[in-house]
């Protein structure tokens, strides 16, 4: 090799300082572009999430549009109240009312838009010894239910993954407005004055149905257990986290309402100025300013 090859391979090769700086601004470059680009597959899961419960919203209308207005059933006492006892809810009966994933499969046709892309637990039906869940799935006939597997950990949630829960102050046991009677302030407790724990609102019920939610995202426990029923800031100044868990995105989660409609709407803060976190009721509230109401009547009860 003579000279001149070796001085030119002095002028090819890089020093030391020049690779560093060379991955330093690499390293830069990856550390403003990873968050935009997690933003964006954030983004388009978001939409996906809409997307199944704007086809939710739809195959509930059609439900009410079969059933005399009556939703699908957002609460735990329809499926699971004893059908020749209405007095007795527990895990161990399933009425014959399915709850509203199951409910809404004729006219949805899709167990996928049953869970949303950016919750990974899909954990609504999930509860591990409950009669009531089983029966749901195999009575329901859907595909891999069977016998037992309430006893088997995660069996019903890998069967039917749920990311969504409804408002379970839909439920006629709730409701505050005895047959012929003015309309009435919420109780607290709430008292039954008109239905029974197995029936539901219909249209003729509700004072805003644009306005009164049906289903929203909602998170899973650490048990893996979400239930397909909730409200507002549910458990939110306990050890719940199901409520808090369902804002995942872009700080807020993914709505129905009692029209069909569907939309994004941002979550308000979840303590207290003083660090405390807040209670259902003041969350209530709080929704309720954005436009998002709970209970049947809303100029009185939210």
């Amino acid at each position: 090799m003579n000279r001149s090859d070796v001085s030119r391979h002095d002028r090819l090769a890089f020093t030391l300082i020049e690779l560093l700086v060379v991955i330093a601004i690499i390293a830069i470059l990856a550390a403003i572009l990873f968050p935009v680009f997690a933003q964006a597959r954030e983004k388009a899961r978001q939409t996906a999430c809409l997307s199944n419960l704007k086809q939710m919203g739809l195959s509930v209308m059609q439900y009410a549009q079969d059933y005399d207005e009556i939703l699908p059933s957002t609460g735990w006492q329809g499926p699971c109240t004893n059908p020749n006892d209405i007095t007795k809810t527990n895990d161990l009966y399933f009425s014959g009312v399915y709850s509203f994933p199951i409910a809404i499969q004729p006219y949805a046709k899709s167990y996928a838009i049953l869970a949303c892309p950016s919750d990974d637990a899909r954990g609504g039906f999930n509860k591990t010894g409950s009669n009531c869940y089983e029966q749901q799935l195999i009575q329901g006939n859907v595909p891999g239910a069977y016998a037992g597997m309430r006893n088997v950990a995660n069996a019903m949630r890998d069967t039917l993954p749920l990311s969504y829960a409804g408002n379970y102050f839909l439920v006629k046991s709730y409701l505050r407005k005895p047959v012929g009677s003015p309309k009435v302030p919420m109780t607290v407790p709430p008292i039954e004055v008109e239905g029974t724990a197995l029936e539901m609102a219909t249209f003729s019920d509700l004072d805003s149905p644009a306005n009164i939610f049906y289903l929203a995202d909602v998170g899973s426990s650490t048990a893996n257990f979400a239930g397909w029923y909730i409200a507002p800031g549910y458990g939110n100044n306990g050890a719940d986290v199901r409520w808090r868990k369902g804002k995942r995105h872009a700080d807020g989660r993914n709505w129905i309402f009692c029209d069909g409609h569907a939309k994004w709407s941002k979550d308000p803060d979840f303590k207290n100025p003083n660090g405390t976190n807040k209670s259902q009721d003041a969350l209530m509230e709080e929704y309720r300013k954005r436009g998002i109401y709970t209970y049947y009547y809303t100029e009185t009860n939210n």
